[in-house]
């Protein structure tokens, strides 16, 4: 997916969040979408951890603590809702 980042991308999205950047401003200095930097800072927030308790956990624990296979997952159920076969049943 083209969309996924790396642990290490999601510890610089949010050290430069804790630094004050606005999330256009984080988008331009990691070179992604400001809508991809707005929906793993939805992601984080959402979280039961705070940002400086998610840059602790090491890469492994982030990537299993869910929020990149949750966006996976957002993003699979949008396409499936959004991209089903409409009933092409014929009436007799």
């Amino acid at each position: 997916m083209a969309n996924t980042l790396d642990p290490m991308d999601l510890k610089h999205i949010i050290t430069l969040h804790l630094d004050g950047y606005s999330n256009r401003k984080i988008g331009t200095a990691l070179g992604i979408s400001r809508n991809t930097v707005n929906t793993y800072m939805g992601l984080f927030k959402g979280s039961d951890h705070t940002f400086k308790e998610l840059l602790s956990f090491d890469n492994a624990r982030l990537t299993c603590y869910g929020l990149i296979s949750s966006l996976h997952f957002k993003i699979i159920s949008w396409f499936t809702q959004h991209t089903a076969p409409k009933d092409t049943k014929l009436n007799p």
